[in-house]
């Protein structure tokens, strides 16, 4: 009897490992493509318009405004196909995008060291031209730590699957066992969501640690839950 608690304890407890471990690399995956999306978007709008100018198309200031607008349009689009925690992150290291006041005032002062209205012509065009390169400027230290957290996801992803494949090998009746994984990972799933949608009611959309929290105590819950549920059932 002993025998079948251990066993069945131990099953519970690596479904519940394999729960979690799905929730993150999901959320790791998905947010290390938007961010992927997001930096070939605004590459491709800062080439396009830099081209524009140079062919007479537009104006510098036409174009920098068309680019902080078209930029910030991209970066809330892409915070909405963001995962809860990416969410949190995104907006803790920026609430929302400059206004074109508030880059022409940066720019004027990093490049001339006077405010912009004191500029000549020709400085407000430099300044311009400034705004539009950096819609394509990156930071590589959020690169870097995108491209880190897809590896994770996929790591992850390996973890999660090495756990169901050991929990349905062991298994004496492996349909039971394949339906039961499904089960808590799925509960996992469900409870992560409901987590990070808490924790973020309750810490604010930019805490990414109570996020990231929230996640994983509902996601382990969620998974408790589901294969309590399971056992009962079944």
């Amino acid at each position: 009897m002993n025998d079948v608690y251990d066993r069945t304890a131990l099953e519970g407890s690596i479904s519940q490992l394999e729960s979690v471990t799905a929730n993150f690399a999901q959320r790791f995956i998905q947010d290390g493509k938007v961010r992927q999306s997001y930096i070939e978007q605004t590459r491709q709008l800062a080439q396009e318009y830099r081209a524009r100018v140079a062919s007479g198309a537009l104006s510098p200031d036409d174009a920098a405004r068309q680019v902080q607008s078209i930029r910030n349009d991209i970066l809330e689009a892409q915070r909405l196909r963001s995962t809860d925690i990416g969410r949190a992150k995104a907006i803790n290291l920026k609430k929302v995008g400059l206004s074109l006041a508030d880059l022409t005032e940066k720019y004027a002062k990093d490049k001339f060291g006077k405010p912009f209205t004191s500029l000549a012509s020709n400085q407000q065009n430099l300044v311009y031209l400034e705004i539009i390169d950096s819609a394509g400027r990156q930071w590589p230290s959020v690169n870097a730590a995108a491209m880190r957290y897809t590896a994770l996801g996929r790591a992850l992803v390996f973890v999660s699957v090495g756990a169901a494949i050991y929990n349905i090998a062991s298994a004496e009746d492996k349909g039971k066992a394949f339906a039961r994984e499904g089960v808590v990972i799925g509960g996992g799933f469900a409870g992560g969501a409901a987590g990070g949608a808490l924790a973020g009611l309750a810490c604010g959309p930019g805490a990414p640690v109570c996020v990231t929290v929230g996640v994983f105590v509902g996601g382990a819950l969620g998974a408790l839950g589901a294969d309590l549920s399971f056992g009962w059932i079944f």
